[in-house]
């Protein structure tokens, strides 16, 4: 069985440890990962600097040199030069044993876990990693290989197979400017909702338009994600502006192939409209309910958590791009609006319901 780790010693070495690695100095983002990975102390060894940022919660401590710890709790001992990310620090919790000592190394970059009488000793097990980002902060590959393990478990199958194939490239420019998530998420609010509403223009010049502009929103979108957690900038305000925005961009493409169906003399009625209105408000409401209650939910386990984040969760991406594609093939898109406000509805009263199944049973 492993331990949880609680304790992370950074050991000076040769090189710049607030060189900025995705605009984030070196020692501040090994802090930081650390302290996301469930690390409440790091020591600082050697001629490191106490860094000053507000991010920081953990507890900070300095020595000269290498502690030696005399009790048994696994350490885990990081050089200052090497890049690290989450899925290393998980993979290392994972693999570590009581009173063992594990080694990884790739590319001259070494990180340790050890009891306390060993962290500073050769020996035990060594190799790779199975997961993660270990690397020298000099290595000409660095931003590319952290971008590369990023993870959003929200992402439809759209995202994975388009948007976010698309984003990286993106991701990897802007990640050397000083361009803040919140300013990209805003820029490709704009582009969903003028693609949306170019719909509604006549010609077909225009749909290819509002395809392209769709699609770059759907990229900006991926890349606002991939810069907030390269930098650590997670933000409420970031949160809420990707989930509004989602939901405007979806509200601006109905409105706009409302427009295009009214031009043909296929309009939907206003109370059509009215009810499609009032559900995706409702299904906006729940799936932000069934997002804040997330960790909780799940600690229930259940079908019912199944069923919302590999199912109903997918919906309210830009999955749901593929329905008035589908309409359109069968020359049937004057019926996709009445199908759509059937379907919000039918989708959060479904969800409402197992998300309250999955509460009942969650621990308070």
């Amino acid at each position: 069985m492993s331990l949880p780790i609680r304790d992370a010693i950074i050991v000076a070495e040769p090189g710049d440890p607030l060189r900025p690695v995705a605009r984030v100095p070196l020692l501040v983002r090994t802090i930081l990962t650390l302290q996301r990975e469930g690390i409440e102390r790091c020591t600082l060894v050697g001629a490191l600097p106490r860094p000053a940022d507000r991010r920081i919660r953990c507890a900070l401590a300095t020595a000269p040199v290498l502690p030696v710890p005399p009790d048994d709790a696994l350490r885990l001992v990081v050089g200052s030069a090497a890049v690290i990310d989450r899925p290393l620090v998980r993979d290392l919790q994972a693999r570590a044993r009581p009173g063992e000592v594990l080694e990884l190394e790739r590319d001259g970059a070494r990180v340790r876990v050890a009891p306390g009488p060993l962290v500073g000793g050769n020996g035990g097990a060594r190799g790779e990693p199975r997961r993660g980002t270990l690397r020298p902060a000099g290595a000409p590959d660095v931003e590319r290989v952290l971008l590369g393990g990023l993870e959003n478990p929200r992402d439809g199958y759209v995202d994975r197979l388009l948007h976010r194939p698309l984003s990286r490239p993106v991701t990897r420019v802007l990640a050397r400017t000083p361009v803040t998530p919140n300013a990209i998420t805003v820029v490709g609010i704009a582009f969903g909702v003028a693609g949306g509403l170019a719909l509604g223009l006549p010609g077909a010049g225009p749909v290819l338009a509002a395809v392209a502009l769709l699609v770059a929103s759907g990229v900006l979108d991926c890349s606002d994600g991939e810069i907030a957690r390269l930098r650590f900038a997670e933000s409420r305000l970031g949160h809420w502006l990707d989930v509004g925005g989602d939901t405007v961009v979806h509200v601006a493409v109905l409105a706009g192939i409302a427009t295009r169906l009214e031009r043909a003399g296929q309009a939907p009625g206003w109370p059509t409209l009215a009810v499609l209105f009032v559900g995706v408000c409702a299904a906006f409401a729940v799936i932000t309910w069934s997002e804040h209650t997330e960790d909780r939910r799940r600690a229930a386990g259940g079908w019912e958590n199944a069923v919302l984040d590999r199912v109903l969760s997918p919906l309210t991406t830009r999955d749901w791009h593929v329905f008035p594609v589908l309409f359109a093939l069968v020359g049937r898109l004057d019926l996709l609006v009445p199908a759509a406000a059937v379907g919000a509805h039918a989708f959060w009263g479904v969800s409402l319901v197992l998300l309250r199944r999955a509460l009942r049973r969650a621990p308070i």
